[in-house]
């Protein structure tokens, strides 16, 4: 059972991480904008700026395995696992779904629909006691 949800991290972490490559893509058109011709250097920090998007977008996913949550994160050292015993509610509120276990809260903002499916699966697991 693997199955696969893309999320953000809690407001202050995404509001963080997205101003700092948000100033990069700023960066970029600051220097096309100063010296009026395209150069090398807007297009090095506009490829730095899309693909440092693509990985925070892509990268962050919850992972439903056969022994728990996996949180997979932009670095893998950062990546959390939570086994399904450890797991005593999920919330699902207006943006985001909250995981409360025995040692943390964690919370990741998701597309409703996409808190609500992982919330009936998780509610249907027999591992997970919701």
């Amino acid at each position: 059972m693997e199955k696969r949800f893309y999320y953000q991290p809690d407001l202050p972490t995404s509001i963080t991480c997205w101003s700092y490559t948000g100033m990069v893509f700023l960066f970029s058109m600051l220097l096309w904008l100063e010296i009026t011709v395209f150069q090398i250097y807007t297009v090095v920090f506009l490829v730095i700026f899309l693909i440092a998007a693509v990985l925070q977008i892509a990268r962050r996913r919850i992972v439903l395995e056969d022994d728990g949550v996996a949180v997979k994160t932009v670095f893998s050292m950062n990546a959390k696992k939570i086994a399904y015993d450890d797991i005593l509610n999920v919330e699902v509120e207006k943006h985001s779904l909250v995981f409360v276990t025995r040692y943390q809260k964690l919370s990741v903002l998701m597309k409703r629909e996409h808190a609500e499916d992982l919330y009936k699966i998780l509610s249907s697991s027999e591992n997970v006691r919701i």
